[in-house]
């Protein structure tokens, strides 16, 4: 008997090894049934199980750049997984660990869910993480991407019993973050913590503090997410300013808290939910000069919009793939920019500055939707907006353009680019830098022909050099005037693609 006994619990041992289900009857969801060191997954093609947890882990450092020589890893940074909607996949982790003199480690590990197959190994599902601390900038933000990392990169490591995603499989879950200005650090040394109720869809939120009366405009929000369990915190805020805090995530409302005037250091702020489950908006894109390709559309809290860089933070759940149309579901209170075709399609907004060519400003107010000006709300259809084809950015710094930010080794790099079918018209091409809080540092406008080529500030007028360790953007306008024929006012026919214009100098 005590044989047999020793056996059965040998195979339930060498069952949760394998990372294999021991087929007990679990909630992926309440995230019971199962136990101990084992989690409950959805397993395709079957009943969800228990397996072996996924965990991923990396550090968080400095951003090295030439005014920053030193590279010092970093604790106390928040990093949190987020899916592919930006949804919070996992809790917050806060960065720790000292080795032997005393230095950080600035180390984090984080369980993840994942779906399986049927022998308990995660199916391909993409990541991202996200890093936040005090005196530093927020990462992702401005051009500096995360790159998506695949979950069924893990492997097990039979002597935890876990499936281990590290740097080894993934070198960007190390991540470096970018030192504040020292003129704004020194003037935001608050911060605000607190835990968000849980929506109904259990998707976390994003939380953004405006500066009272809130909705003041682009570029003035700042953000955190909170997490699986609620937990968030915002970073670099001013003291002695009263700031409205609201989360927002698809399929929920939360009532937006304004606070007393920030003490220095820590705030507490915690947010619920109201009323109504969001609302649909649903727009037109109109297809011009033989674009064609489907985009993926984003819903951006206008706040967080930075106008030179055309980009800003979407709530989870709020990017849509759009054809001829655009459709969400379940918008929450807000106000919004509407973005389009960020991914690397061949197409791009246009900003000519004829009809439905502005960023559309999108409103939702006790669940109705409309535009919001000069302190007003006015209910009504969300405006159109038109797709082209972009300009044909070929290399930079004799770097193919892709999906990745392209990785140049001279401080003075040459950019290739050639006519498409919208531009095939263009007189004149401007040429601009962008950094990464985006600040433009160069701008040279010259005559086009068929095919391109300008080096990086060859006429010596750029305001910056471009530093190690940083992220810029390019982009060329396709123009329709000649040069000298236009001031301020000209016909802009195209551009190149956002995400094929960054590169960063190491």
């Amino acid at each position: 008997m005590i044989r047999l006994r020793r056996i059965v619990l040998l195979a339930a041992f060498l069952t949760a090894c394998s990372g294999g289900s021991d087929k007990k009857s679990c909630d992926p969801v309440a995230k019971t049934g199962c136990d101990s060191g084992l989690v409950c997954e959805y397993v395709q093609g079957g009943e969800p199980g228990c397996f072996a947890p996924v965990v991923i882990s990396g550090a968080v450092s400095n951003l090295v750049t030439t005014a920053d020589s030193t590279l010092v890893n970093l604790n106390d940074a928040r990093v949190v997984a987020l899916d592919t909607n930006q949804a919070p996949l996992s809790r917050v982790a806060v960065t720790s660990g000292t080795d032997s003199t005393g230095a950080a480690l600035g180390n984090y590990s984080l369980s993840v869910p994942a779906q399986r197959d049927s022998s308990g190994k995660p199916l391909q599902t993409f990541f991202t993480v996200r890093a936040d601390k005090q005196g530093y900038e927020t990462f992702p933000s401005g051009l500096r991407s995360a790159l998506p990392i695949d979950l069924s990169l893990a492997k097990l490591d039979t002597n935890s019993n876990t499936w281990v995603i590290s740097t080894a499989e993934a070198s960007t879950l190390n991540v470096k973050l970018l030192k504040l200005d020292p003129t704004t650090a020194a003037s935001a040394t608050a911060f605000i913590h607190g835990t968000v109720a849980r929506p109904p869809s259990g998707a976390g939120a994003l939380v953004v503090a405006e500066p009272a009366p809130g909705g003041a405009g682009p570029q003035t929000g700042v953000t955190g997410v909170a997490d699986a369990n609620g937990s968030y915190a915002i970073y670099n805020l001013t003291p002695g300013t009263q700031y409205v805090v609201t989360a927002y995530t698809k399929g929920a409302n939360y009532a937006p808290v304004t606070t007393a005037a920030l003490a220095d250091g820590d705030n507490l702020v915690d947010l619920a939910l109201a009323g109504g489950a969001g609302a649909a908006v649903s727009g037109t894109l109109i297809y011009n000069n033989g674009a064609a390709s489907p985009v993926a559309v984003t819903l951006v809290v206008e706040s967080t919009y930075v106008p030179n860089l055309d980009r800003g933070e979407s709530p989870p759940g709020l990017t849509v793939s759009a054809g001829g149309t655009y459709d969400f579901a379940g918008i929450p209170d807000g106000r919004y920019i509407a973005l389009a075709a960020f991914g690397l399609d061949g197409d791009v907004r246009n900003i000519s500055g004829t009809g439905n060519t502005a960023a559309p400003q999108i409103a939702v107010q006790g669940g109705v939707v409309g535009t919001f000006s000069g302190g007003t709300f006015t209910p009504g259809t969300p405006p159109n907006f038109k797709i082209v084809p972009a300009v044909d950015l070929l290399k930079i710094d004799g770097v193919a353009v892709s999906g990745t930010p392209a990785v140049i080794s001279t401080p003075t790099p040459v950019f290739d680019w050639q006519k498409s079918s919208v531009d095939s018209s263009a007189a004149t091409y401007r040429v601009q830098v962008f950094d990464t809080y985006g600040n433009q540092i160069w701008t040279y406008d010259m005559t086009a022909t068929t095919t391109d080529s300008l080096q990086f500030n060859s006429d010596g007028t750029a305001t910056a050099a471009l530093e190690h360790g940083m992220t810029y953007q390019l982009r060329i306008l396709a123009i329709k005037e000649a040069i000298g024929t236009f001031t301020t006012t000209f016909t802009q026919l195209s551009q190149t693609e956002d995400v094929a214009g960054v590169f960063t100098y190491p």
